[in-house]
């Protein structure tokens, strides 16, 4: 009995494990998706730029850059507030807009999620509305 109950905490403790992992996973994911939907909206602008290893012609590092106009900024701002235990988080205001940052350290790769709002529908209030967005994602892979 007592080599059971080791084995059922074990296996407790490897699933809990393996939870935290998938919930950082995810928090990445998260934007990231939101990223990939939004860019193919029409209502906004992205970029995408890749600089590889001209040797190896490995992926060194992919910067991704999106644009809104009203739609979809209220989302993704409850998106990065929600993600803010996933990694290094800061989120500052201004008198013209508010700025947040996530960074996500791996093993294999370091992400940067930055969120830059203008236009801010009261300013110098926090948490208002904003009427532009400009999103970068910064992924550097080692």
């Amino acid at each position: 009995m007592n080599f059971y109950g080791f084995m059922i905490r074990k296996l407790i403790v490897i699933l809990a494990m393996l939870a935290g992992i998938a919930a950082g996973a995810a928090a990445q994911n998260a934007i990231d998706r939101m990223m990939d939907n939004y860019s193919a909206v029409g209502e906004s602008k992205f970029t995408s730029a890749v600089e590889r290893d001209p040797r190896t012609r490995k992926v060194k590092k992919v910067v991704n850059v999106l644009e809104l106009r009203y739609r979809g900024i209220d989302e993704f701002l409850k998106t990065f507030r929600s993600e803010s235990g996933s990694g290094d988080f800061s989120e500052e205001y201004s008198d013209d807009g508010c700025t947040l940052v996530l960074t996500v350290r791996k093993a294999s790769q370091n992400r940067i999620y930055m969120m830059r709002c203008y236009e801010p529908y009261i300013p110098g209030r926090r948490n208002t509305r904003y009427g532009r967005a400009k999103i970068t994602v910064i992924v550097n892979y080692k």
